[in-house]
């Protein structure tokens, strides 16, 4: 995750930008005014009006007023959002943790997050996380989970599978495989014309 987050860093110049975009696009449905974001980044009011008012600029927070107080929140219907939400996704949160301990894991051909743990949307009635397809070491993976589940304070619903088991599930065409397939997922490891045509 050091490595990640120093990627960033270098990318996008600021370190205050970058938990700026992280808060926001970790928490999207989520708005936040500006001391409060200053208590949660401890960062300085200056800094933080500037990186807010910047990227207010880039149209990618909304502001709105309510009482005496201004709130910020992601603007979910910018074109760049869905990059930002795989590249966040991949350096902080669950899907940073899970990186950060890939070689740890096992052999790994896939896994992602889907858009109910990125977005707080729920694809089907079924709702699911994370999913990880390969032979991997359940109790490493246990463990991240539920480190991410007490940062968070949120259940984290997750899917483990081997290959051979996904292949089979998606040749029988189960409703949760077609739903898996057809949302817009963060791939942490593989690609979507893979796990597609596996």
């Amino acid at each position: 995750m050091q490595l990640a987050q120093t990627t960033l860093e270098s990318i996008f110049v600021s370190k205050v930008r970058v938990k700026s975009l992280a808060y926001f696009v970790m928490n999207p449905s989520k708005e936040i005014h500006l001391r409060g974001a200053v208590r949660e980044f401890s960062e300085e009011i200056n800094a933080v009006r500037r990186e807010f008012t910047r990227l207010e600029e880039a149209k990618l927070i909304v502001m709105e007023t309510k009482g005496n107080r201004t709130y910020y929140k992601l603007n979910i219907y910018h074109p760049f959002v869905p990059e930002l939400i795989g590249i966040f996704h991949k350096a902080f949160g669950l899907g940073g943790a899970f990186m950060e301990s890939l070689k740890k894991i096992g052999d790994v051909e896939f896994a992602l997050l889907t858009p109910s743990y990125t977005r707080g949307v729920p694809f089907s009635s079924q709702q699911i996380d994370f999913v990880v397809i390969g032979n991997i070491d359940l109790n490493i993976l246990g463990e991240i989970v539920k480190r991410t589940e007490f940062e968070n304070s949120r259940e984290i619903h997750y899917m483990v599978m081997k290959s051979n088991e996904f292949i089979l599930r998606k040749r029988r065409r189960e409703q949760i495989i077609l739903d898996l397939l057809l949302q817009n997922n963060v791939l942490l490891v593989g690609e979507q014309d893979q796990l597609v045509k596996v």
